[in-house]
């Protein structure tokens, strides 16, 4: 529905959620950027919203890919991010991780490491980002940023930040998570309304950032706060430090 070339993996991974998810009994709506409508999979009592595989183009290369959620209770799909449940996301990489939030905090677990290796082992507790931002990372071609972009990261560079862009939503979040920092996929000249999907990538993950004490910004508005009108709608997307957020934010 996108226009993008759609994996094999992208589309086992996607029917291996949405059947786990009917199986479960929990679930009655699920949408997924793999599919083009809301799907009904039983009466339970939870929406969930997934991107199956974030970052496809990184399997080639063996690289960080992962996969995005986000879970409202009791709320039709699509619904507005603020109504979110809780929301996280699995990495998959030299270890299995899985990040889940609510609004009470943020927690990391690891895969394996004990007895059964299948089993999640809660290896941080109430994550919350380093007052100070190491890291930072844009997505898109540099020369189709709009000029508010390109100006706020030769601010970054110039304050000696490092650059990181991995090619994954989850990757590159998951460093600023645990490093702090600014992430985005912002407004292009030629796309103002950006590349990420609002509400299988951009509202899971600005819930997370604000749990762990961070913020997530269209440039115009909280990315929380965007009414839902339509599971294909995309939003220019800016995550990180509350400071670097805001300061960002000022220039529109």
């Amino acid at each position: 529905m996108y226009g993008e070339q759609q994996l094999d993996l992208d589309v086992w991974m996607n029917n291996l959620f949405v059947d786990a998810l009917r199986d479960s009994g929990l679930v009655s709506q699920v949408a997924s950027e793999e599919m083009g409508e809301v799907k009904a999979v039983g009466r339970g009592r939870f929406s969930v919203v997934l991107d199956p595989l974030d970052g496809s183009s990184n399997v080639k290369s063996n690289n960080i890919f992962g996969t995005i959620f986000g879970v409202f209770d009791g709320k039709d799909l699509p619904a507005r991010g603020s109504d979110l449940f809780a929301a996280g996301y699995l990495i998959y990489g030299p270890a299995t991780t899985f990040v889940y939030a609510t609004r009470q905090g943020v927690h990391e677990f690891v895969q394996g490491g004990g007895t059964r290796p299948d089993d999640f082992f809660l290896i941080a507790e109430g994550l919350r980002l380093p007052a100070r931002g190491k890291l930072y990372g844009i997505g898109g071609h540099r020369d189709r940023w709009i000029p508010e972009v390109k100006a706020f990261v030769g601010e970054l560079e110039k304050e000696l930040m490092n650059l990181r862009y991995g090619g994954s939503f989850v990757g590159d979040f998951n460093q600023i998570l645990h490093y702090g920092g600014f992430f985005a996929y912002p407004a292009l000249v030629d796309k103002p309304a950006g590349k990420y999907r609002l509400h299988f990538e951009s509202n899971p993950i600005s819930f997370v950032v604000e749990a762990a004490g961070g913020a997530g910004t269209t440039g115009a508005e909280r990315i929380l706060d965007v009414p839902a009108t339509a599971v294909d709608q995309t939003v220019p997307t800016y995550v990180g430090n509350r400071d670097l957020v805001e300061r960002f934010r000022s220039r529109f």
